[in-house]
């Protein structure tokens, strides 16, 4: 028996061990390689051992591994300069994980409005910690924890009208996840995010956009919420921040920043110098690999299964999403699919839209690892 606790049913599990991985492949303990379509859990942006973020860990943990965060750090404050940039906002604080962030984000609204309600989306996530269950509507998470920590509305996602319909000068923030991924990849209809922002500001709520799983380069852009007119008070990120090491961070605005005090937020681990070696390898990579063009140009090349597109296969009804976080719609349960697909040597998730298949490579994936996907989708769709 397993000394681990089980928090992952045996239908979720994979039926065997990955034992490495390079680049966009992973190797199992049986020998066969795969191509991983996943990213586990949208995670490894820059796919296994990139020789940057390898070098730039190394070199770290060779130097300095770790010191208590009461000690000024160079290393820590150039991600954090770099990070904030990236995103268009003016402070970061390090956690991590994205639910960290998450509850650090309710602090703040919170404590900054003096306001108690937080308005969150209908299918959203934002993780399994007392103060994000309660404002996350997706699965069976919130109500297997009942009560759950705060006052919160739920507002059908991309549904303006509804969204004002809730708000009043009670909330203290809106809360809202540019695409929602693990929904299945689920986006607003145009113009949505600059509505919630007007919103928000039509009733003195602040904006906070998760973007635990969409930001840092993942959707083909440096954040998904500057896809419009709309900066938020408040971002989470986490997941490709640190292409696997340990790390997430709550982005804020000046005014936001103005609101807290010393020893308001603090965590042991955040911002620590490994930590913030990965997340400074992680944004040079992008930025010189030009990895958001790629992502762009990898999401065209999928978009192009669905029906009209030049590699259209029957069986895909759609594809959601942008760079590489991606939702395959099949015209039938996503599961099996999947479970073909993974026989055939492709790793992919599913979602809780039940005909979506969810693919989040690195955006480091070569174009043989695209025509492998071609190949085992159409055997596997004309099979079944």
């Amino acid at each position: 028996m397993s000394a681990l606790l089980q928090t992952l049913g045996p239908s979720s599990l994979l039926p065997f061990e990955i034992v490495r991985g390079s680049g966009s492949q992973l190797v199992a303990d049986d020998g066969r390689t795969f191509w991983d379509f996943y990213g586990g859990h949208a995670v490894a942006l820059l796919g296994q051992g990139h020789p940057g973020w390898v070098e730039a860990i190394a070199r770290q943990a060779a130097t300095l591994s770790f010191v208590t965060t009461v000690a000024p750090l160079s290393v820590r404050e150039s991600a954090a300069a770099r990070l904030a940039a990236f995103a268009s906002m003016d402070r970061a604080f390090f956690v991590n994980s994205g639910a960290e962030a998450n509850e650090a984000a309710l602090k703040v609204a919170r404590k900054a409005t003096g306001r108690g309600v937080i308005v969150a989306m209908e299918h959203g996530f934002h993780g399994r910690t007392m103060a994000c269950l309660g404002v996350t509507q997706s699965g069976s998470y919130r109500n297997d924890h009942a009560p759950v920590h705060g006052d919160v509305r739920f507002v059908p996602f991309g549904d303006l009208d509804a969204l004002a319909d809730a708000l009043d000068e009670d909330v203290a923030a809106v809360l809202v996840e540019p695409v929602q991924g693990i929904a299945g990849v689920i986006e607003p209809p145009p113009g949505f995010l600059a509505g919630v922002r007007a919103a928000c500001d039509a009733v003195g709520a602040l904006l906070i956009c998760d973007e635990v799983q969409t930001g840092v380069g993942r959707t083909g852009r440096p954040f998904a919420f500057q896809a419009e007119d709309c900066r938020p008070d408040l971002v989470t990120c986490g997941k490709s921040l640190g292409n696997g090491f340990p790390v997430a961070a709550l982005l804020l605005t000046e005014a936001m920043a103005a609101t807290t005090r010393p020893g308001e937020h603090g965590s042991t681990f955040g911002g620590g110098p490994m930590a913030c070696a990965a997340v400074l390898a992680v944004l040079d990579a992008i930025e010189s690999e030009d990895l958001l063009t790629r992502g762009q140009a990898i999401a065209a090349w999928v978009k192009s299964l669905a029906p009209g597109g030049t590699r259209a296969i029957p069986g895909v009804v759609a594809v959601r999403g942008g760079g590489c976080l991606l939702g395959l719609v099949l015209d039938r349960p996503a599961g099996p699919v999947a479970a073909a697909l993974r026989e055939a040597g492709i790793l992919t998730g599913t979602a809780h839209d039940p005909h979506c298949l969810r693919l989040c490579p690195p955006a480091t994936l070569p174009d043989a690892a695209l025509d492998a996907l071609h190949a085992a989708l159409s055997a596997a769709l004309g099979d079944a």
